[in-house]
């Protein structure tokens, strides 16, 4: 009876507090207060020129994505929030799949032009072998999101790539069209960028600009620059003369340079089967050498456990322990000479080294004109247009968020909507780990509680303080019951009122007799029903102890 009159004055509070404007406002921010430990992310708009944008922080990122519908094409990366954040991100989730899925670009982006590409890549569960790129694909009017494949063209590929100890790198490859019959070759940077091996969020940038020069960074560090005829493989402007593919090296070609000296002989002396050492014949014993004392002794502190059993164990030995009494003399148990470089060794013997008399020299094929060459000014020009951006891998690895996919002429707007974005996530990602440990949360009054301590304060109410104040305690205490009082303030008050102003009323009707359980399986009646009846218990327990 005490615990339902608490409840019942306790939904009392509750509705008072509700009317109060600070507690309406408070329930407007009672569903951001359960994120507080989540990292969130300011949704920015980027300040400058952009070609491509995609935060997936709305649903309308479905309209622009397409699944392609190719075989083998098992995965299906799906947009949710990364792990301990509010940020929304596409997401691979299960491993040892391959993923096809892409979006278009409006207009068509010249790399000739200049382009900088940028996205973030968090990888919660590591890369044990896998691709975590982005293609770029080629701008074309047969472009068919629906038949994306491996083998479908690309403008620009970009981004990690790690397997093993094998593969790991970041990738920046383009597919060039020669000028001389338009054949595609892929042209890959040679320069190593590494993948970081951490889960924190990492941002991938590739800067190309009109002059044939270009950067990768990470994390907004640059890790490799140049020009793209130097740093390319193959390179853009093939090289004037190659090989000749038809040239052999003659059978009777000669390019060893020495030669065993085929009339020299073993000397009569030379011993092949002496030991590398031998024992030192001018080494002593050295005094006080305890001859018959072994180095070590059984535990004399050791004793055989209870539960030892001689006949399943075998018989208990003590434990070896060094022996005390070798401690101070210069050795124990049998005294050995030491060994030392055998003066008469010389190994096995090989004749020595003379010149070739029919050497001709090291062989190499004979250079021609290279039939594929051309020199290419503007290699961009011919490394098609970008019609759209396309996530196309095979991963072993779940886990692997993409973020902030953006493509823009301007490096500037790039590094700044970085350092918005990716920054901020980053920054406190690493906070968190630096604290090893959930971002710790200050203790906050549950939802209500402020106002209802505040409504004891009231003059109207001050002589039932001493009866309404143990009802905010508990409720503080038990948030969880405050929440249910939330849905129940209506009925919980009618009670409240008959019982605080009305006095005893009739007897209530008895229970009906519950309806057996046909499941074992976990019903709406059975969370319910055991939520409430231990908070139930728990009160009973409380009152009787007082």
């Amino acid at each position: 009876m005490a615990a339902l009159r608490r409840v019942a004055v306790a939904a009392l509070l509750v509705s008072l507090a509700l009317s109060a404007p600070a507690a309406r406002a408070d329930a407007d921010e009672l569903e951001g207060d359960e994120d507080e430990d989540l990292i969130s992310i300011p949704d920015v708009t980027p300040e400058g020129p952009v070609s491509f944008l995609e935060t997936f922080n709305t649903a309308s990122w479905e309209e622009r994505w397409v699944y392609t519908t190719e075989k083998n094409y098992e995965g299906k990366a799906v947009v949710t929030e990364a792990e301990a954040t509010t940020d929304p991100g596409l997401v691979i989730e299960e491993p040892a799949k391959h993923y096809g899925m892409g979006a278009l670009v409006e207009e068509p982006v010249d790399l000739s032009q200049g382009v900088t590409l940028q996205y973030e890549v968090t990888l919660q569960d590591g890369l044990e072998c896998g691709g975590a790129y982005l293609k770029y694909l080629t701008a074309d009017e047969d472009l068919d999101l629906l038949v994306l494949k491996g083998d479908t063209p690309y403008s620009v590929m970009f981004g990690p790539d790690k397997c093993g100890h094998d593969t790991n790198k970041v990738h920046l490859i383009f597919r060039h069209a020669s000028p001389l019959d338009g054949e595609i070759e892929e042209k890959h940077m040679t320069k190593s960028v590494t993948v970081p091996a951490d889960t924190k969020a990492h941002l991938y940038t590739a800067v190309i600009r009109p002059d044939n020069t270009y950067a990768v960074a990470v994390d907004n560090e640059v890790k490799a620059e140049g020009s793209l005829f130097e740093d390319f493989d193959p390179p853009f402007n093939p090289p004037k003369e190659i090989d000749d593919p038809e040239d052999f090296k003659p059978s009777d070609w000669v390019d060893e340079a020495k030669i065993s000296d085929p009339d020299a002989t073993k000397p009569d002396d030379w011993d092949e089967d002496a030991p590398v050492e031998v024992e030192d014949m001018e080494a002593e014993k050295p005094d006080g050498w305890l001859d018959d004392e072994p180095d070590t002794v059984p535990d004399p502190e050791a004793e055989k456990p209870d539960d030892w059993d001689d006949e399943e164990d075998g018989d208990w030995e003590a434990p070896l322990v060094d022996n005390p009494a070798c401690e101070e003399a210069p050795g124990c148990g049998e005294w050995k000479r030491p060994m030392k470089a055998n003066p008469d060794y010389k190994g096995k013997w090989y004749p020595p080294k003379i010149d070739n008399p029919a050497y001709k020299g090291p062989w190499a094929p004979r250079r021609i004109s290279n039939p594929r060459y051309v020199v290419d000014d503007t290699p961009l020009a011919h490394v098609g247009k970008i019609g759209g951006v396309a996530l196309e891998v095979w991963t072993m690895s779940a886990g692997i968020v993409f973020d902030n996919l953006l493509i823009t002429p301007s490096e500037e707007t790039a590094e700044a909507y970085g350092d918005a974005t990716w920054q901020v996530k980053y920054t406190k990602q690493a906070a968190f780990e630096a604290e090893g440990q959930p971002k710790p949360k200050e203790y906050k009054e549950p939802f209500l509680v402020p106002q209802m301590k505040a409504l004891l304060d009231h003059p109207a109410l001050e002589e039932f303080q001493e009866a309404l104040k143990p009802a905010v305690e508990w409720l503080e205490v038990n948030p969880l019951a405050l929440y249910a009082l939330l849905l129940a303030v209506p009925a919980v008050l009618g009670v409240g009122l008959s019982f605080c102003c009305g006095g005893a009323g009739p007897a209530p009707a008895a229970a009906p007799a519950a309806h057996p359980k046909k499941t074992d399986a976990a019903t709406e009646d059975d969370a319910g029903g055991s939520g409430g009846a231990a908070a139930g218990e728990e009160d009973e327990d409380e009152d009787e102890s007082k």
